[in-house]
C-alpha cells in the first residue's frame, strides 16, 4: 500500500509536523501543539494512529504529546532513550524560555542504540540516532519512498542549533556524516523547520556537511 505524507506547520517556532499514513494507519511525527485542525484531518481521513514519534524532546516537537495522546489513546508516544528526560524536564525541554513550564506525558515506546525499526502497516520504518542537536535526536527514513524526516539534525541549508542543553557540535557534524554516507542524492529531506530539500542539494551547498568533508 502506497504511502502519504501531509504537513501542517504549528506553532510560533513553526515546526513541521507531518503525518505519515498508508490511507488506513498513520503516524504523527513532531507534534508542536495541540491542533484541533489536525485532530479533525485525522478522523475525516478515518485514520488510526499507530505512533506519535518526537524526533527530539524540545517543546517545539513534543508540545501537543498530551494532546494527542488523550485524543487518539491507542497510539504509542515513541522518543529515544537518550531523550528521555527532555519530556518531563522543562529545563531541558526549553518550556520553560518560551512560555511556561511543560511535562509531557511518558513514553509508551523509547529507541535504544543507534539504529531501530517500527512498522507503519505493511511497511518499516527506520529510526537512525542522529545526536548533536540532543542526545537523543533521531531521524525517521521510508525505504519505499526515498522518504528522510531529519528533525532538527538537518535543515534546507543549515542544521540545528548545539547550544542548547545536551547538544554537541562534534556530535551533531558526526550525524551529518552517517546521513550523507548513507544516503544517495535521490533521498527527499523533510527537515523539522524550513522548505523541504534533498540529499543532492545539500550535499553541493549545505556548509556544515562541507565542514565535515574537509575535516575527514
Amino acid at each position: 500500500m502506497s504511502l502519504f505524507v501531509e504537513r501542517f506547520i504549528l506553532g510560533d517556532l513553526a515546526t513541521n509536523c507531518y503525518v505519515i499514513h498508508n490511507g488506513r494507519e498513520a503516524l504523527i511525527l513532531d507534534p508542536a501543539l495541540g491542533s484541533e485542525e489536525l485532530r479533525r484531518w485525522i478522523e475525516d481521513q478515518n485514520l488510526t494512529v499507530r505512533y506519535i514519534v518526537n524526533t527530539h524532546g524540545h517543546i517545539d516537537h513534543i508540545g501537543g504529546n498530551a494532546f494527542f495522546k488523550e485524543a487518539f489513546p491507542g497510539a504509542l508516544l515513541a522518543v529515544h532513550d537518550a531523550d528521555l528526560l527532555y519530556l518531563v524536564r522543562p529545563d531541558l525541554n526549553l518550556s520553560q524560555e518560551f512560555s511556561q513550564a511543560f511535562v509531557s506525558p511518558l513514553p509508551d515506546l523509547t529507541f535504544q542504540g543507534e539504529d531501530a525499526w517500527i512498522a507503519l502497516g505493511d511497511e518499516n520504518v527506520e529510526v537512525l540516532q542522529t545526536p548533536g542537536h540532543t542526545p537523543g535526536s533521531v531521524c525517521l527514513f521510508l525505504p519505499e519512498k526515498r522518504w528522510l524526516f531529519s528533525g532538527d539534525t538537518l535543515f534546507f541549508g543549515s542544521v540545528g542549533r548545539t547550544d542548547l542543553p545536551g547538544g554537541s557540535f562534534r556530535d551533531l557534524v558526526e550525524s551529518l556524516g552517517k546521513i550523507f554516507e548513507r544516503f544517495s542524492d535521490d533521498v527527499q529531506v523533510f527537515p523539522g523547520h524550513g522548505p523541504l530539500t534533498d540529499i543532492g542539494t545539500e550535499r553541493k551547498t549545505n556548509a556544515y556537511y562541507l565542514m565535515y568533508v574537509a575535516q575527514r
